[in-house]
């Protein structure tokens, strides 16, 4: 069978990242995949190399409607069986050009945004919460599948060390309004007001829409006279120089469609604290195996902190929980079951 798996965005996040765990899911379940991005992609030099996985690269534009041309040259030479589209700006010119060659699409729904999806022949949900929102809105019940983020890494469980000392705290991501971050400034400083000795690493930073949270998050830091205590590293290009140096691994978020950092940090065997946005609290809903914090409550954060420091037998089982919980909810293995299963009862109708 033979899947094309469409993501036009340049970057390189959480969305982008999933594209890559896809086309891997979809190998290991025996699918032939064309994989179409953008020329200007930063994905591109990330592709796996496999005998069943072509590539096509198109300069994008969703105000190009001659595109809709090269989308059906190319669906019609690959002859494929069903269309799956990260990228909503792509939805409609995709739509078009299936549409005359009678393919259906899948949209993947990364957010809970509706634009376009409805246009879809299914939608692929990360979370149950999102599936509710677009039944709400219209989209029929049967025709969305909850299929969460996954992660491709094989890594064995390692019982957490004794902290480094002091322990090291730490978060990482767009300084984006809604990532929480100066929240996370907030909650070390009421830490550093208890006399509870840590050091912490916020990595990532801001894109030009986000600088007036990055000065808020600076300002916040010398507010407090955490100058010695946060390291900013910048941008994190070997995500293991990031997880190897912390002992915990905070989730700040206001806002938080799914959260595949979190995967990261529980593939690695780290104590997740996180925040009850909306991923997290499906992903952790009727489990122990993170400390779950109120939204934008710096208090309630640097509490769940402390208690995540103060009690190293707890936080040790809580990491052996968060460990197994990826294994048996979010392992590419178990999610490629789940997809595979959801596009046999798209092409059946």
């Amino acid at each position: 069978m033979r899947i094309i798996n469409v993501m036009i965005a340049r970057g390189l996040g959480g969305i982008e990242q999933a594209f890559l765990d896809y086309n891997n899911a979809l190998l290991s379940k025996g699918f032939d995949v064309l994989a179409i991005t953008d020329k200007r992609a930063q994905i591109n030099k990330e592709m796996p190399q496999h005998p069943n996985l072509k590539q096509s690269k198109i300069r994008f534009s969703h105000l190009n409607i001659f595109l809709i041309y090269t989308f059906y040259r190319e669906f019609k030479k690959y002859q494929s069986d069903l269309i799956i589209v990260h990228s909503k700006k792509a939805l409609s010119l995709v739509i078009c050009a299936a549409k005359i060659l009678g393919i259906k699409v899948v949209g993947v729904a990364h957010n809970p945004k509706f634009k376009h999806l409805d246009k879809c022949d299914a939608i692929f949900s990360i979370t149950e919460y999102q599936r509710q929102i677009f039944i709400k809105k219209g989209f029929a019940a049967e025709k969305i599948f909850v299929i969460p983020n996954m992660i491709a890494e094989k890594r064995p469980y390692k019982p957490l060390p004794p902290y480094k000392k002091p322990p090291v705290i730490g978060t990482i991501g767009r300084f984006d309004p809604m990532k929480g971050f100066p929240d996370f400034v907030r909650a070390l400083a009421l830490l550093k007001q208890k006399g509870i000795p840590f050091r912490a690493v916020l990595a990532g930073g801001a894109t030009a829409n986000y600088k007036d949270e990055e000065q808020e998050i600076h300002r916040l830091i010398q507010e407090n006279h955490l100058e010695n205590d946060i390291h900013l590293p910048g941008w994190i290009h070997n995500k293991d120089d990031f997880y190897d140096q912390i002992d915990i691994f905070v989730l700040p978020s206001k806002f938080e469609p799914f959260g595949i950092v979190l995967l990261e940090a529980l593939i690695r065997s780290l104590p997740v604290v996180s925040s009850l946005a909306e991923g997290p609290s499906e992903i952790f809903a009727r489990t122990d195996a993170a400390y779950l914090f109120k939204i934008q409550n710096p208090s309630d954060m640097a509490q769940k902190l402390q208690d995540a420091l103060q009690n190293f037998e707890q936080t040790k089982q809580i990491a052996a929980n968060g460990y197994n919980l990826l294994q048996n909810n979010y392992s590419l293995p178990k999610v490629a079951e789940k997809l595979a299963s959801a596009i046999n009862t798209v092409l059946e109708g």
